[in-house]
């Protein structure tokens, strides 16, 4: 049966698996490879943001049914490509895309030049349509935020865009005020996090849209926002820091997490606390304000009276207000909101990390509402990105970057590739890949909720900043995917998207795509006590160079691999006849 990709990640869990590919095998791969078959080219901006998605089988303007791969652009348009070659399908300007006076007004280092869809979009297939959020030029030289949809047979946009606002207000309906300023939402806040769709598959769903927020003390705060798709109205908001700054959700473009009750997952960066003209630091997190933190909202949905998102829940590992900036490094930036949380569906867990390199594997069901206290974990965490080992973390010191120099690795260890989760033929299993390092694959107890290592990859993200003794090495990591035929033994492969040599978060790099066996292990193994994973191919195999897109997944369905760029176009892998 043909696999439809709504979503970024394949599902609300964010899982990052597709367990229902039928064409590729660990087997068929190593021995045949892949070729690129065609690419798909869009004109009007070559930074492709937002992850592609893919339906078969959709009734296009033609009348004709196409298999449609949909790719949204920073030019503020949606192109829908027959991926058999048989056509593309633009839909119209989704309002004029916002160009900054300078290049680097908006992206300090000028990577990208205008600024429309951002986000990956959400395709609701009951519905037929398909919900954004873009930011749209204004008169002045403003832009504002707004949240659109499209029919995706006609490609045509629906009913009127939906300028999005949202203000905090207090128990009496009052504004908050913060330093005598109302706290609401600006136009310039980017929704770079994936949009959230609940129920991803039936009826009277909930978009759900988060913003980001910013790491230094008056910077704009976080926001999460309903949207009811039925009447297409903004129905609730919640914000991160009434009190205080930051705590935005942009997950390194990954989206916010639900799970079948509709309960929606984030995770928030920096902010959170109060510096006076003194220095003197006051902190909210806890009280009011949830920066750094893992939280669970609850929605309820706008029957009798108005409708409501609230925080049901929270853990908060750190605070930023404890931290120093020292040795030269921010140790304020830890940004555990740099990626999303994880939902397996056959357990009770929540997996999350950030900045800091480490995972915490919690109950969903009892985050804890606790500041640093790692008794409401499941397992103590550990570092899953540059440590192969796996370093077990001890009470109470769960963070080593905290301006002490001796634990201080010479490279950032951030994660910003959100774990992939697969429960396959060898039981739970995740996978990560941080920056400077390789690909690392971790088995999980569901009941304990204790990671061990399995083993990592020989090949290493931003390979010559990694080595180099100068300098604190490249960003993004590996950003990941998984497909599998259920829990088939020998079908699991991890595909993953990684700059090859140099930093992607400072300019446009060379990329390159890799797939790894999931389950079986190479023979050579990196050293005597650490287990290699098998590299099955990559892209300098079949010849292809390409600028990575740097959040970006790849998305694999249907025996194809889907890779986007930093040029302008998609490129579409099959296996070699």
């Amino acid at each position: 049966m043909p696999t439809a990709v709504l979503t970024r990640s394949y599902d609300n869990g964010r899982t990052g698996a597709n367990t229902t590919e039928t064409v590729f095998t660990p087997a068929l791969l190593a021995s045949k490879g892949l070729k690129r078959e065609r690419s798909f080219h869009i004109p009007d901006d070559p930074r492709i943001e937002a992850q592609p998605l893919y339906v078969p089988n959709v009734k296009m303007p033609d009348s004709k049914h196409h298999n449609i791969l949909f790719v949204a652009s920073m030019g503020n348009h949606i192109f829908a490509f027959d991926v058999d070659g048989n056509g593309v399908f633009p839909s119209p300007e989704l309002g004029p895309p916002f160009k900054p006076a300078t290049p680097t007004a908006i992206d300090m280092f000028a990577i990208n030049k205008l600024w429309g869809i951002l986000s990956t979009p959400v395709i609701d297939a009951d519905a037929n349509r398909m919900y954004f959020v873009n930011w749209r030029a204004q008169s002045g030289g403003k832009r504002a935020l707004f949240a659109d949809q499209i029919d995706i047979s006609t490609m045509q946009p629906i009913g009127t865009p939906l300028a999005l606002q949202a203000k905090a207000l207090d128990a009496h309906g009052n504004p908050v005020l913060l330093n005598g300023k109302p706290v609401e939402l600006q136009p310039d806040q980017k929704v770079r996090a994936a949009l959230l769709l609940v129920p991803l598959h039936g009826a009277h769903k909930t978009l759900f849209i988060a913003t980001t927020g910013g790491e230094n003390p008056g910077a704009p705060h976080g926001w999460m926002m309903a949207v009811d798709v039925d009447s297409f109205t903004q129905t609730a908001s919640w914000v991160s820091t009434p009190s205080s700054f930051g705590g935005g959700m942009w997950h390194a473009s990954q989206g916010p997490a639900a799970d079948a009750e509709g309960n929606v997952y984030a995770i928030t960066g920096n902010g959170g606390y109060h510096q006076d003209h003194k220095n003197v630091i006051q902190d909210f997190n806890g009280k009011t304000d949830f920066a750094e933190a893992i939280v669970r909202l609850k929605y309820h949905k706008p029957a009798a009276g108005s409708a409501s998102l609230t925080i049901d829940d929270w853990f908060i590992p750190f605070r930023d207000s404890d931290r120093k900036v020292d040795n030269n490094y921010n140790y304020r930036d830890q940004d555990l909101g740099s990626a999303a949380p994880v939902l397996p569906p056959d357990n009770n867990l929540l997996l999350g990390g950030g900045k800091d390199g480490l995972l915490y594997v919690l109950d969903r069901h009892n985050l804890g509402k606790k500041i640093g206290d790692l008794s409401v974990l499941k397992s103590p965490p550990i570092y899953v990105t540059y440590n192969g080992l796996g370093l077990p973390v001890t009470v109470p010191h769960i963070d080593f970057l905290l301006g002490n120099p001796g634990l201080n690795p010479s490279k950032t260890h951030h994660l910003h590739g959100s774990p992939v989760y697969w429960n396959g033929s060898h039981g739970p299993m995740i996978f990560t890949w941080g920056e400077n390092e390789s690909l690392r694959a971790w088995k999980l107890d569901p009941g304990t909720g204790i990671v061990s290592f399995v083993g990592k990859g020989a090949e290493v993200a931003s390979a010559q900043l990694a080595a180099s003794p100068a300098g604190i090495g490249g960003m993004p990591g590996g950003l990941l995917a998984l497909s599998s035929n259920g829990k088939t033994p020998d079908t699991g492969i991890v595909w993953a998207l990684a700059p090859v040599n140099g930093d992607a978060n400072h300019a446009v790099v060379e990329g390159i795509a890799r797939a790894y066996d999931a389950t079986n292990l190479d023979a050579i193994p990196i050293d005597p006590g650490t287990p290699r994973l098998k590299l099955l191919w990559d892209s300098k195999r079949a010849g292809i160079t390409f600028n990575h897109s740097k959040f970006c997944t790849p998305v694999v369905a249907d025996g194809k691999l889907f890779v986007p760029t930093y040029d302008g176009r998609v490129d579409m892998y099959v296996l070699n006849a």
